[in-house]
């Protein structure tokens, strides 16, 4: 008899803590976790940052809650709730390694919203503390210091034997806007940071032995400073290494010849050029044009019918020939000023396809080097 009582008060206390466990366990953020994440599914933001809160109200271990809740305020703007939210969870002890950078990373994100890039860096650098093989830690913090014109910064992450792969022609330009940004704040008279800066050049040409980047800005420097020898050397480098680029050059570069007593020679570094890019109108154009100053009309009129079978799909070689079939001087006057209309030209990134108005050596989109070219 008090075998069997013993039984059943066992059983009883089983089935009591089986059901009282199964009420707890329905009593969890659980459930309003997951509806939350079905409303950003749904991208219902309002219905999803109230499960959000529901969810963590019932259960303040869920820390991934706490880091969507936060990113719904930022997408919001309300970013000083964000990143409340988001630094709050820092002190948290004992959090796995993985949360603790998606942590640090909504946090990247919500400074980045109000343009503090250095508190940006900071939290980055945290993530590289816990894993310094983070490449998206890395790339972010790349592009960062390019946002920020910071080239010591770009230096000091991409010279680091963690980043892979690296390109030498974007460290060269690094190194290059390092020496033009610190051209640009020299003082009058310093010759020492005047051969700092020229030293920085040359390791940027020791870099890259063909950068665009290098080549173009060392030519302006001994350009402006007289050395036009030494400037026609760097712009010849362009034509030879970069001749889809030499629209970058082509004034400078008909100057440096004209004062060195050479300019005859630019129509021939041209037609060499344009016989092996037939389609690079940028040289073709100015081509024609000292052919035209030189009255050597034939010459100007084959340019442009080189330039029309080449880009079949621009108008304005066909368009130059027209004024040399029309004898009223009006007419030809008008179809020179619709000519300069027509002619000008704006940039395409061959990346990404990002179009600007005025050249720039890096994307401003994707980042890319070089990668603009002209177009009609």
């Amino acid at each position: 008899m008090i075998l069997l009582v013993i039984t059943i008060g066992a059983i009883v206390a089983i089935i009591v803590y089986f059901y009282i466990h199964q009420q707890r366990r329905k009593i969890t953020g659980y459930t309003p976790y997951l509806e939350a994440l079905i409303a950003l599914l749904d991208h219902n933001d309002d219905v999803a940052m109230k499960k959000f809160k529901e969810a963590v109200r019932i259960d303040s271990d869920l820390i991934d809650a706490y880091i969507k809740l936060g990113d719904l305020y930022r997408k919001k703007g309300d970013i000083s709730k964000a990143i409340q939210i988001h630094q709050s969870l820092t002190v948290r002890a004992l959090l796995k390694k993985k949360v603790e950078k998606e942590v640090y990373y909504a946090l990247v994100h919500d400074f980045l919203e109000v343009n503090r890039m250095n508190k940006a860096i900071a939290y980055l650098k945290e993530i590289l503390k816990i894993d310094k093989n983070d490449t998206r830690a890395r790339n972010m913090m790349l592009k960062i210091y390019e946002d920020m014109e910071d080239y010591s910064g770009c230096i000091s992450v991409y010279e680091d034997r963690a980043f892979k792969p690296r390109d030498e022609n974007r460290l060269a330009y690094y190194y290059t806007s390092l020496a033009n940004n610190k051209l640009r704040t020299l003082a009058e008279g310093d010759d020492e940071g005047r051969k700092e800066i020229f030293n920085i050049f040359k390791k940027a040409l020791k870099i890259s032995p063909t950068s665009l980047t290098t080549h173009y800005n060392i030519a302006n420097y001994f350009e402006r400073h007289g050395d036009l020898k030494k400037a026609k050397e760097h712009y010849l480098k362009i034509v030879d290494h970069h001749p889809e680029h030499i629209f970058l050059i082509i004034s400078q570069c008909e100057k440096v010849f004209f004062e060195l007593g050479s300019f005859d020679k630019i129509i021939s570094i041209y037609e060499d050029v344009l016989a092996q890019h037939p389609e690079n109108f940028s040289v073709g154009f100015a081509l024609a044009d000292l052919y035209e100053k030189k009255n050597d009309i034939e010459a100007t009129k084959d340019v442009y019918h080189r330039l029309a079978e080449k880009n079949p799909t621009t108008l304005l070689p066909r368009f130059s020939l027209l004024k040399f079939m029309i004898d009223d001087e009006l007419i030809k006057n008008e179809i020179v000023e619709m000519e300069k209309t027509i002619s000008n030209r704006q940039f395409k990134c061959q990346k990404c396809g990002y179009e600007i108005d005025t050249f720039v050596f890096m994307c401003p989109k994707c980042h890319a080097i070089e990668s603009f070219l002209p177009y009609l």
